[in-house]
């Protein structure tokens, strides 16, 4: 009887030992918490973007976001923009004159539904507001898009054309990091008429980062194309823009090699003045010469050397009947 007990209590000694060695074991893997377990994971820096007191460009304020959700996000940014920010300079971007009646939030796209008083903003100012909206949103990861409503009713340009969806894209930006100040300006591009032997004015306001200059923002509108019915590319959409500098009234444009290859049936002359005219419109322009891979030892289409530098030509342009 004793020799039974015995073997009791040594069983019972070993399953408490195992139990103490399993206990211990799974202490020693379970991952350590921290004093911040309870705030999110992540935290992303971003900025909130604002408009300056004179109306003329827009500029971006730290912000830390203190959710990873995105529609966390998107409601925290309306509440960030609506803020007034550090700056005396700065003004917020929302709430003053008009406010958010509500968002919708479906596969990357983030639409914005504006009340009535929105259509009160001046143009240049609306310009302001709207890169200030997507630049602010579109830093939120899940975020691909904005389109802005005023009243459920679609948002359109000075020309009446639909705005429709737009991304950080959709405004020139500097090829560097810093990224935080926007001025607005009219600009006038030449395109293309439909036959490709004549060109067409048309102005453009577009809100451009302060860190590039006027002559290479011109060359992005260009490459981006025209935006209305009626006016037509000259430039391959795919050609990259090497660097473009200005000497003493001579504005060097040097372009990949795909600005050879021309998708369109347009004249060489409508081509190369479509360039010159558009930069030549900027005040401190007076030429244009054009280089390929830096090179300008180029017969452009078998027909216009680029070694020449170019002066303005209107004869090619259509004047629009008044």
């Amino acid at each position: 009887m004793k020799r039974f007990k015995w073997k009791k209590m040594n069983i019972a000694i070993l399953l408490a030992v195992l139990l103490a060695a399993v206990s211990i074991l799974s202490y020693g893997c379970k991952p350590k918490e921290t004093e911040n377990s309870s705030e999110p994971a992540i935290k992303k820096d971003t900025a909130v973007y604002y408009i300056n007191r004179d109306k003329t460009r827009i500029q971006g304020e730290k912000y830390v976001f203190t959710s990873d959700d995105p529609h966390d996000r998107i409601e925290e940014m309306i509440a960030a923009l609506s803020e007034e920010p550090k700056h005396k300079e700065l003004k917020a971007s929302l709430g003053e004159d008009f406010s958010i009646l509500g968002y919708t939030f479906k596969e990357g796209n983030l639409t914005l539904d504006m009340d009535k008083k929105y259509r009160d903003l001046k143009p240049s100012e609306e310009i302001l507001v709207r890169a200030a909206f997507v630049r602010s949103f579109a830093q939120i990861p899940e975020v691909s898009y904005v389109q802005i409503l005023i009243n459920g009713e679609g948002l359109t340009d000075v020309n009446g054309n639909p705005v429709g969806f737009l991304n950080e894209e959709s405004f020139v930006e500097n090829d560097g990091k810093e990224i935080n100040a926007y001025e607005k300006a009219t600009v006038t591009l030449y395109f293309a008429t439909e036959d490709g032997k004549n060109l067409i004015t048309g102005q453009r306001q577009v809100v451009y980062n302060t860190n590039i200059s006027m002559e290479k923002m011109v060359m992005e509108q260009l490459i981006k194309g025209p935006v209305l019915n009626g006016y037509y590319a000259t430039i391959n959409p795919d050609t990259k823009i090497l660097s473009v500098t200005n000497k003493d009234g001579i504005c060097y444009v040097n372009l990949s090699e795909d600005f050879l290859k021309q998708p369109n049936d347009i004249s060489s002359e409508v081509v190369i003045y479509s360039i010159a005219n558009s930069l030549i419109d900027l005040h401190n322009v007076n030429r244009v010469q054009i280089q390929v891979n830096g090179n300008s030892k180029i017969l452009f289409r078998e027909s216009i050397s680029l070694e020449e530098s170019f002066e303005r030509n209107l004869d090619i342009v259509l004047q629009e009947e008044q």
